[in-house]
């Protein structure tokens, strides 16, 4: 297999050559092959994101979308004080416990399952309730039609984008990462959770402060030890729960890795994509894999 690994990334490798996009940029930094043009397309590429953004630092006004751009953003290379991610998660912060978010009110049933704000604290709101959130479409090619869900995938999709811009000394955000962490049938394979949401949960925990470390570790080993033996998980997304779990470190994330690379070795087309449509996004996320894989 590590010959069809090597093969894989020398065609996605190919696909990106060239591409004047965020991913084409992070990709060829990946194989340790960037272009003198690559600074300063980087630099083009984060003024265009800064120039998206309003006044109030949101991206269309939509809190996934600034959420996103923060991401980009940090993923070009912008520190956590450069004017941008400053604007934007300055923006996202405003949003937390606001009307709309996940874990709102208190019923019989919720409060059963832990799942109100008796227990829940910290989340992110993407808006009232009147304008509802689902569908949510992510660019890893994840779509969440559920409504609650898709304020929970919402809400982690923010924390991970402001935990890597260094707001984790923020009282409501480390309160959202102690309600995730304390939602045990979140975590329970048994618990009715859908899948794609404990990995958003996992995903975001992955940047949590040091000294979440040891529980953060223990809970991706029960989720990485439901692998299947096509290296695949249980109804998820396959390019969501590979972003998801890129995000973590440790011995155990590379064995994941090196089972879950034939699916995607098998995915992949001629030209190097692994979608009809040419998701850069995905490609993005596949060669991070089997760079990982072929280690």
């Amino acid at each position: 297999m590590t010959t069809e690994i090597r093969t894989a990334i020398e065609r996605t490798t190919a696909f990106f050559d060239g591409r004047h996009t965020r991913q084409g940029v992070l990709a060829r930094r990946c194989v340790g092959h960037p272009r003198p043009e690559d600074i300063e397309l980087t630099e083009h590429l984060v003024r265009a994101i800064r120039r998206k953004t309003r006044i109030d630092g949101s991206v269309h006004g939509s809190l996934m979308e600034t959420a996103w751009a923060t991401w980009e953003l940090l993923e070009l290379g912008c520190q956590a004080d450069h004017a941008a991610v400053v604007r934007t998660t300055g923006f996202i912060l405003q949003t937390e416990d606001r009307e709309g978010h996940f874990g709102e009110g208190c019923d019989d049933e919720r409060h059963e399952r832990r799942c109100c704000r008796h227990f829940l604290s910290g989340f992110f709101s993407p808006g009232s309730w009147d304008h509802p959130a689902a569908p949510l479409e992510f660019p890893s090619g994840l779509r969440v039609d559920d409504e609650q869900g898709a304020r929970f995938a919402v809400s982690c999709c923010v924390l991970r984008s402001v935990l890597r811009a260094g707001a984790d000394r923020r009282s409501a955000v480390r309160r959202h990462v102690d309600s995730l962490l304390s939602l045990s049938a979140l975590w329970d394979e048994d618990g009715g959770w859908s899948p794609d949401l404990v990995m958003g949960a996992l995903g975001a925990l992955a940047y949590a402060p040091i000294d979440y470390r040891s529980k953060v570790i223990g809970l991706a080993r029960r989720v990485l030890n439901r692998q299947q033996n096509d290296g695949s998980w249980t109804d998820t997304h396959a390019f969501h729960a590979v972003e998801m779990l890129l995000g973590l470190t440790g011995p155990e994330l590379a064995v994941a890795a090196r089972r879950a690379a034939p699916a995607l070795v098998e995915q992949q087309a001629p030209d190097g994509a692994f979608d009809p449509t040419g998701n850069e996004e995905q490609a993005l996320i596949a060669l991070r894999l089997l760079l990982l894989a072929e280690r």
